[in-house]
């Protein structure tokens, strides 16, 4: 358990990894991909993509915990005033919203950097994952479930507006001339 070995420092360190999966955090990142992503390729589908995984993720997230209603642990007071434990909201975001903004950015450095920004997208799920057991408000089965939910619908969202919409496959300079051929091939 956490709390034998916590500090105020670990206790803080934890918040702020969690605080990666709240939902103002990911909003925010989203907002900043989908601007950057936009000016890149000029593709219109970014945003409608990163808001489709992120409320989308919200909305089964809850659904599937007024279902279960699975009581928290209660090693941590605050634990008992934060709803449903299973699943993790926090993990499922932090897995469907990182995933998503890795997918999106690897259009701009291109394929090399798919390695890369896949580890960090899995390596800030599984943090937060971490996070949430290590702060005692969560099960581990409660975050393994938010893992592979946020995963799950992550895939669920790419496969839905991947290939033709999202461009997913080409880098940010082809994107936009192959939006700039589409739009000259509908002027003829």
């Amino acid at each position: 358990m956490g709390n034998h070995h916590a500090s105020a420092w670990t206790h803080d360190a934890l918040t702020l990894v969690t605080d990666l999966g709240e939902t103002v955090t990911v909003v925010a990142v989203a907002v900043v991909v989908a601007i950057v992503d936009f000016r890149r390729t000029r593709n219109r589908w970014t945003a409608p993509f990163l808001l489709t995984v992120i409320l989308g993720d919200k909305l089964l997230t809850e659904a599937i915990k007024q279902l279960v209603d699975r009581a928290r642990p209660t090693i941590e007071a605050v634990a008992a005033t934060l709803g449903p434990s299973f699943p993790s909201g926090h993990t499922s975001t932090a897995a469907a919203s990182w995933a998503a903004f890795a997918l999106v950015a690897g259009r701009w450095w291109g394929r090399p950097s798919w390695p890369a920004l896949t580890g960090l997208a899995v390596g800030i799920a599984v943090g937060v994952a971490c996070s949430r057991v290590l702060l005692d408000v969560h099960w581990l089965t409660d975050v393994l479930a938010g893992l592979a939910l946020g995963w799950a619908w992550f895939a669920a969202c790419a496969i839905a507006f991947g290939g033709r919409l999202l461009r997913f496959g080409a880098t940010a300079e082809a994107a936009g001339h192959a939006d700039e051929d589409a739009a000259n091939h509908a002027v003829r």
